[in-house]
Parts: C-alpha cells; sequence; structure tokens
C-alpha cells in the first residue's frame, strides 16, 4: 500500500527514457487553472454587476403573476424610486441611524421602442447593364392594444446625490456611506455629499 502512495509522487520514465511529470504536479497543475478560472470569473461577474444594477432599475416591469400590465417609467418615477431604495438600503448600514437621499438628475428618461424592419433587393438585367434596388421599410412594432413595444428605457443621468444620515458625524460612517452611493449609482465621488442630520 505504501508503494502505491508514494508512486503518486515519484516521476515515472517513458519508453524513451524520458522523465514525465509524477501524478501529484498534474493535480497542482489542475488545481492552480482551477483557481485561475475562479478568479478571472469573479472579476468579469464583478464589473458585469454594477451595469446590470443600473439596467434593473432602468427596465423596471410588472410582475405578470401580479396580472398587472406594464407601463414605462417616466424620469421622475425612476428617480424617486431609486431614492426610496437607497434611503432604506443606507439605513441599515450600522451607526448610520435614519437616512434620507436626494438625487439631482436629468428629469427625463428616455424610451426605446422596438422596430419591425424588412428589407427588400430587387435586381434587373436589361440592355443597358444590370441594376439593382434595395428598399428598406420600417415600422414601430406595436403590442397586442396597439402601444409601442418598448425595449429598454435608459434612466435619467445622475448628477448629484446629497446623503443626510443621523450618524454622519462619524467618518467611518460617513465614509462607508459615500462608498455605497458612488458604486450603487456608479458615479465619482465629488458628486456625492454626505451630511448629519438634525
Amino acid at each position: 500500500m505504501f508503494r502505491n502512495f508514494s508512486s503518486f509522487f515519484v516521476k515515472k520514465k517513458d519508453k524513451d527514457g524520458k522523465e514525465k511529470p509524477s501524478n501529484f504536479e498534474n493535480l497542482v497543475v489542475i488545481v492552480i487553472l482551477g483557481v485561475i478560472i475562479l478568479i478571472a470569473a469573479s472579476f468579469l461577474s464583478k464589473s458585469d454587476d454594477a451595469k446590470d444594477a443600473m439596467n434593473d432599475i432602468s427596465t423596471i416591469t410588472a410582475s405578470e403573476e401580479s396580472g398587472l400590465k406594464y407601463t414605462p417609467l417616466n424620469g421622475h418615477e425612476i428617480i424617486s424610486d431609486l431614492e426610496n431604495r437607497l434611503s432604506e438600503l443606507l439605513s441599515k448600514v450600522e451607526g448610520a441611524g435614519q437616512v434620507d437621499v436626494m438625487i439631482f438628475a436629468d428629469s427625463s428618461s428616455e424610451h426605446v421602442p422596438a422596430y419591425n424592419n424588412e428589407q427588400n433587393t430587387r435586381s434587373d438585367e436589361g440592355a443597358s447593364g444590370k441594376s439593382s434596388e434595395i428598399r428598406e421599410t420600417r415600422e414601430l412594432a406595436l403590442s397586442g392594444d396597439d402601444t409601442p413595444v418598448i425595449l429598454k428605457v435608459n434612466v435619467p443621468q445622475i448628477k448629484g446625490v446629497v446623503v443626510v444620515a443621523q450618524g454622519a458625524d462619524d467618518i467611518l460612517i460617513r465614509e462607508q456611506l459615500n462608498n455605497a452611493v458612488c458604486t450603487l449609482l456608479g458615479i465619482p465621488e465629488h458628486r456625492v455629499q454626505i451630511m448629519k442630520h438634525k
């Protein structure tokens, strides 16, 4: 039994007399490659998470189970919803206390509708040579009740954020709140102001 175990670590020679890597060396290489793949995958998913968070906000849809009809939100509704969600989340930070959030943004959101595109090509050969004609038609895609199909809603551009928190007199709490807002909204630090609640 000990011989089988020790052979796991010993290099073997092939028919030509060249040494082959041991089973242990092969296992180590496989484990290292696995770790590298996991680390690369986590970095790729983190960069997509921030984009997905904003896309989730911009394409808020009603639940099919509730039977509600989807109506695209306007810019004010999106910002108001975002303020409420941020206030709720930031108030859960230990030591932050009551938190109020105000977001200053462009007031308009952009609804991007879907289009049905059709392209027709016609070629003619005549005495004067070849001629071809390409005709392209583009129609607004409509749902069953004749309302346009909306592909996505682009959220208003965020210009600045003010956070008023009871625990903002503590510099650590202030930094945590600032980092959270910057990360969640994808905006630079100079666009966020944290203030003490009275």
